[in-house]
């Protein structure tokens, strides 16, 4: 693994700040300001955190150089227009070597003879190539990954250790996947029937544009028909699960344990935050928003955030989070006034 040590001056150049403190003092990593130590370079973001300052073991602290922050003895300060965006410039820095996947197709790996890899490409160990399948050129298919038939893979991809992509799913350039996720299982469909529930066939692919990242362990189902497409540039964490003939939008960003239905359809720049549900057969306007935990079951119109269970817009929500509070106030005001009415009574019968 290779060893980096910058000094202050140097971090200053790189991301354009101004050294308040000792220009010489070197580092070797990046951390938290919490678990930093003096060879570590860290950074705050935000003033509401500005106490972390006071803990803080780190050598080297990017600031916004609009703050009066002094630097502690034995630390100094890289004063920068946004900490957030240079510290993330200094991990790509100090970041250890890409892994190197190997060349070629392992022995151990399993390549059907009518499938065709492009040049450059990297077959990892254990790894199943299925009949049909086409990968393109400097895509790596990481160990234990399966191809399945006629599956269709682009350049410059990299697939994960312990992916599945199945039969005739559609994969553009410069997508990422990681380990654990599935392509392509068979959507959830059943007919009820008088002897039980009679499997509808999911006969459908996924299509998957460029540039778009999915993370681990999360599930896209094949359509039943026709296709679960995302479009370019959707971002997805881990933990997701996106249900057959779903469009999602480009540039869109499905946040961990969110889960979507059947045959919806999301915009383009929509957030699904974490743990939040949508309903099949909806459309969720461009750049719209589901808050975390929330449960969309009707569509939405663009730029529209919602919230709650069911979800509703962030003012009907508010209203109805505040109105246990304002009962209780006019119950203690009627109770009161009743008091009051109950003396006036009392008075008056004397």
């Amino acid at each position: 693994m290779k060893e980096i040590i910058m000094t202050a001056e140097q971090i200053a150049q790189t991301v354009k700040g101004t050294v308040k403190g000792d220009p010489a003092q070197t580092v070797k990593r990046v951390n938290s300001l919490k678990m930093a130590t003096p060879e570590e370079v860290s950074f705050l973001s935000s003033p509401k955190h500005e106490k972390q300052l006071d803990s803080t073991k780190a050598g080297i602290v990017l600031i916004n150089e609009q703050w009066a922050y002094q630097p502690k003895e034995g630390q100094t300060f890289i004063l920068c227009a946004n900490p957030d965006k240079a510290f993330t410039v200094l991990c790509g820095l100090f970041a250890p070597d890409p892994v190197n996947w190997g060349t070629g197709i392992h022995p151990t790996a399993s390549v059907h003879p009518t499938a065709q890899i492009g040049e450059g490409t990297v077959i990892g160990a254990n790894a199943v190539v299925e009949e049909g399948a086409k990968i393109g050129k400097n895509t790596v298919i990481a160990p234990c990954v399966y191809v399945g038939h006629f599956v269709e893979i682009g350049d410059n991809c990299l697939i994960y250790p312990n992916v599945s992509i199945m039969r005739y799913c559609q994969l553009a350039d410069k997508i990422i996947i990681h380990a654990g996720t599935t392509i392509g299982s068979d959507g959830f469909g059943y007919t009820p029937t008088f002897t039980g529930l009679v499997k509808v066939p999911q006969t459908g692919i996924v299509r998957i544009e460029s540039n778009v990242e999915i993370g681990a362990n999360c599930t896209v189902d094949r359509a039943r028909f026709g296709r679960t497409w995302i479009k370019k540039g959707v971002k997805i964490d881990n933990l997701v699960q996106v249900a057959h003939n779903v469009v999602v939008g480009e540039c869109s960003v499905l946040i961990a344990q969110s889960g979507i239905a059947g045959s919806s359809e999301i915009g383009r720049g929509v957030t699904i935050a974490a743990q939040a549900g949508v309903n099949g057969h909806i459309t969720l306007g461009d750049g719209s928003t589901v808050a975390g935990a929330s449960g969309a079951q009707h569509s939405t119109a663009p730029g529209t955030t919602v919230m709650g269970l069911p979800a509703e817009s962030k003012e009907a929500f508010v209203e109805r989070l505040l109105l246990p509070a304002r009962m209780k106030r006019m119950t203690e005001k009627v109770k009161a006034l009743e008091a009051k009415l109950a003396l006036l009574e009392e008075k008056l019968g004397k």
